[in-house]
């Protein structure tokens, strides 16, 4: 009878809490992402110090498994107050991501990291929408519509770990700038990422083009270095055209690539994208320039991309190919992992650092939330690290 009483309550005050948050138009959504891989690993005789190793491992994986908390209010006057909070979880052990565990954050305050994807605040209306807080660059807004067929995560993923950083295949992909909760974590050099601390402006729709800024106070504190960032990114979509233009600066950053040692430097990336949708076919395609001020002199990478997405009803299929000419050289600690260079090594194998990608991917789609999918994954470096990896998954967003 006391249990019985218990979860009466407990059903009373859920129902309670869920009429309120619709009355303040609140939504709470996810995204679930779970696949089957089997990742065939080869590290190259060259890489770093490395002696010549391959392994194959098989596995379950989350790919940016996440829930999350978005609102919306009516101010009156065409203006409106807006939030959202995400955060990761693993769809296959069900733990939480190591970007989103608890750790100390620089100022000592032992704060966690709660909201480890998205952690912000705005206003809107007919001047655009400004907001401040936590979450993805708009040079990540470029990047990301190159994404296709089943999104940005998996080795299918042209850009993972070839293109928006100095790392190759999963390295540090959409990493946090100054993400609450890790110390130093503005010490990254990609541009694929989140920053903290950031006021962030999008325009309103000026006919085809949208065009969003944010400037970031990376480091809050009074000595020097400070890191700190400024993005910038405008989007044309008009009929079958659809077309991208970033600008990336990053100042007194604190290394690259994970790199302890080098010192702050100064960073700054250009990417372009072009897409033509002829409704039968879809073709695409991105130009990346990167560059890494050191006191040694600048490191500089290129890259590009392009591919192909065929729609045949509820099905859909992609081909898509990718390479950079230097970056980060390190290769596969079977599968996914790295070892991460020295500042020297790092310097001298910068050359030696490009890398190749190809994919094909197959999805189905049941409904609007549910999809499945299956990929080959294709990728090599110049240090002779690769890694094959075919994969099956699938995908529900509530």
């Amino acid at each position: 009878m006391k249990f019985t009483k218990i979860a009466l309550a407990v059903a009373v005050a859920s129902a309670a809490a869920a009429a309120q948050a619709q009355t303040a138009n609140v939504t709470l959504y996810g995204y679930i992402n779970t696949s089957l891989e089997s990742n065939r690993g080869e590290q190259g005789a060259n890489s770093v110090g490395k002696t010549p190793t391959s392994a194959t491992v098989n596995r379950m994986t989350s790919n940016s498994s996440r829930f999350g908390f978005r609102g919306r209010e009516e101010l009156g006057g065409g203006l409106y107050a807006m939030f959202l909070l995400e955060n990761s979880f693993n769809s296959d052990d069900g733990g939480i991501p190591a970007q989103a565990s608890t750790a100390a954050i620089p100022s000592g305050n032992g704060a966690a990291v709660l909201w480890g994807r998205e952690a912000w605040v705005g206003i809107g209306g007919g001047f655009g929408e400004i907001k401040v807080g936590y979450g993805l660059t708009p040079y990540d807004d470029v990047l990301g519509l190159a994404h296709q067929n089943i999104g940005s995560t998996g080795a299918q993923n042209r850009n993972n770990g070839v293109s928006g950083g100095p790392g190759f295949g999963f390295n540090q992909l959409f990493t946090g700038y100054a993400r609450g909760g890790v110390a130093f974590s503005e010490s990254q050099g990609n541009f694929d990422a989140r920053a903290g601390n950031a006021i962030n402006y999008t325009s309103p729709q000026l006919g085809p083009v949208k065009i969003r800024s944010m400037y970031a106070l990376i480091q809050e504190q009074a000595s020097s270095p400070r890191a700190r960032l400024w993005d910038t990114s405008a989007i044309y979509a008009a009929g079958p055209v659809t077309a991208g233009l970033t600008y990336a600066m990053h100042k007194d950053f604190g290394g690259l690539a994970g790199v302890v040692g080098l010192g702050a430097h100064d960073q700054n990336a250009l990417r372009v994208y072009g897409r033509y949708n002829f409704g039968v076919a879809r073709i695409d395609g991105s130009y990346e320039v990167a560059n890494y001020k050191l006191s040694t002199g600048t490191l500089k990478m290129k890259y590009w991309d392009t591919a192909v997405q065929v729609p045949l009803g509820a099905h859909n299929i992609g081909l898509q190919y990718s390479q950079r000419d230097n970056g980060a050289a390190w290769a596969w600690t079977p599968p996914v992992g790295f070892a991460a260079p020295t500042a020297a090594t790092l310097v001298s194998n910068w050359t030696n650092g490009g890398g190749k990608h190809i994919s094909l991917v197959y999805d189905y789609r049941f409904s609007k939330r549910t999809q499945f999918y299956a990929y080959y994954s294709s990728m090599k470096n110049e240090t002779g690290g690769k890694l094959n990896t075919p994969a099956i998954g699938i995908i529900h967003t509530f």
